[in-house]
């Protein structure tokens, strides 16, 4: 009996360096998706970016023609009262259209001042979306590039995987089906490490120390030992 059950821990333990790199092979595959949503992330804000700049350029130029029309109304007020203003009849009348034309005058050149400042804000509106678009341009090829690079990793991942699980398939005939449901059901319940030697007494895979009598019992074996901390497989390497 002690001979089967060594034989047997033999055949896990070569089970499980083919089973460890098959989880590790999973895990890595399990976070590509993070990894391209991130990249498809990143784009989607430089797409953002963009659209943004579109808008303020867009709302520059609206308020530089805005400004614009109504340089251009109070000048055709200006000039309208101008053509009125010869025409009145008292000094009074002729005092308070004067007044008037100076206010309106007034406000035109403030208007002027405001669509010269507009210019600028419309100059560096265009400057800001040149920018935008470069960077969406650089951005739109680097997430190409990197959605092209996980495309190939998942594919590379998928094919090993694939491969070990045939691998493992050789070994699964050789081991007894109660032994073999035992140690599945630990590597499930612990991503993929099931058995685990002791070292210096402790437990291989919690690391937790060990009571002398269990580790003679694993020295022994005789049957299969489990970590009372972990619940893993324990078995002896010399």
């Amino acid at each position: 009996m002690p001979t089967a059950i060594n034989e047997q821990i033999k055949i896990l333990a070569e089970l499980q360096k083919v089973d460890s790199e098959i989880y590790r092979l999973r895990k890595e595959l399990a976070g590509i998706p993070a990894l391209q949503k991130k990249v498809e992330d990143d784009f989607e804000k430089k797409k953002a970016g963009m659209k943004a700049a579109e808008a303020d350029l867009k709302a520059a130029q609206l308020k530089q023609k805005e400004k614009e029309g109504e340089l251009a109304s109070k000048e055709e007020k200006i000039k309208k009262l101008q053509g009125q203003l010869y025409s009145l009849k008292t000094n009074k009348e002729y005092t308070a259209m004067d007044l008037e034309i100076k206010g309106l005058k007034a406000d035109n050149s403030l208007i002027e001042e405001e669509i010269l400042r507009s210019f600028d804000g419309v100059e560096a509106a265009k400057a800001k979306c040149a920018a935008e678009k470069e960077a969406l341009v650089i951005e739109e090829k680097k997430s190409k590039e990197e959605t092209a690079v996980h495309t190939k990793r998942a594919a590379e991942l998928t094919a090993a995987a694939a491969e070990l699980d045939e691998k493992r398939k050789a070994y699964l005939p050789n081991i007894d089906p109660k032994l073999l449901s035992q140690y599945e059901r630990v590597l499930k319940g612990r991503e993929g490490l099931a058995l685990v030697p002791v070292r210096n007494n402790s437990c291989g895979g919690c690391h937790i120390g060990l009571p002398p009598q269990t580790v003679n019992e694993v020295m022994m074996q005789e049957k299969l030992i489990f970590c009372e901390e972990c619940a893993r497989i324990l078995y002896w390497m010399p």
